[in-house]
């Protein structure tokens, strides 16, 4: 085989070696989670983690964002090697899920600022209620089992906390980020009581032959929380310890 053609072919070999060394996440835009800010950088909790487990192998991370029903189809697709997050009935089958628990979705109730609540009781404190439900989101087990309530289909947390403040239900149920881009006439009609209500462990979704990250994942969260970086995040962005977003049921 001639020069020319032996270059070719490395130039080949070598652009599938980089292409391959490139990992998609596909994710839903959270805070503080996952997101993309104003300047185009991708920042959060999740970003750091994946980063540095990918850069364990030498790989690189790019973040496409998409609503979760879009990263599921990119997943089965083959256009997303890592979706965050999914549960394992939501995954492409084969996939592999984190075992170690770094991102939880912590639960607060919000209801009307008239209310005389001030904390947190026990779901029974919302019995005979209307309570505004997300239908695709992943409600803690006991929570969804829970029956001595009205579900009233919402369509997201802005759409629930609105429907709160208009009177149309009497309980919201989500994170304490939830009213960063309700208006302030609407938030001033809402008020979150004290104390979780819930949580739920959110994993990382990665296509077979990623067993490695996976791994590098489970490293990562074990050395967050053992070196403090859980627990001073989830104090600052959710008014909660790490001990006790996991210690409540979910």
């Amino acid at each position: 085989m001639g020069k020319a053609k032996w270059g070719v072919l490395l130039a080949l070999l070598l652009a599938g070696a980089a292409q391959a060394q490139t990992l998609t996440v596909c994710a839903e835009r959270w805070l503080p989670f996952i997101s993309r800010d104003s300047g185009g950088v991708v920042r959060g909790l999740a970003v750091d983690a994946l980063n540095r487990a990918a850069a364990s192998r030498g790989v690189s991370v790019r973040y496409q964002f998409l609503a979760i029903s879009g990263c599921y189809r990119q997943a089965a697709s083959g256009g997303a090697d890592i979706v965050a997050f999914a549960t394992a009935e939501e995954s492409p089958a084969g996939w592999l899920l984190t075992r170690k628990p770094m991102v939880y979705w912590p639960l607060y109730a919000w209801v009307r600022r008239d209310d005389g609540a001030q904390r947190y009781q026990g779901l029974q404190q919302f019995t005979g209620m209307r309570v505004a439900w997300v239908s695709n989101y992943d409600y803690p087990e006991q929570m969804s089992r829970h029956s001595n309530w009205t579900r009233v289909e919402a369509q997201d947390s802005y759409a629930s906390l609105t429907m709160l403040a208009g009177g149309r239900v009497d309980v919201v149920f989500d994170d304490v980020q939830a009213t960063v881009d309700v208006s302030r006439q609407v938030g001033g009609r809402v008020k979150r009581l004290d104390g979780l209500v819930g949580s739920h462990q959110e994993d990382f979704s990665l296509r077979p032959g990623l067993a490695w990250l996976r791994d590098a994942l489970d490293s990562e969260a074990a050395h967050m929380a053992a070196n403090g970086e859980l627990d001073a995040f989830y104090r600052k962005y959710f008014q909660a310890s790490w001990e006790q977003v996991q210690a409540v049921p979910h």
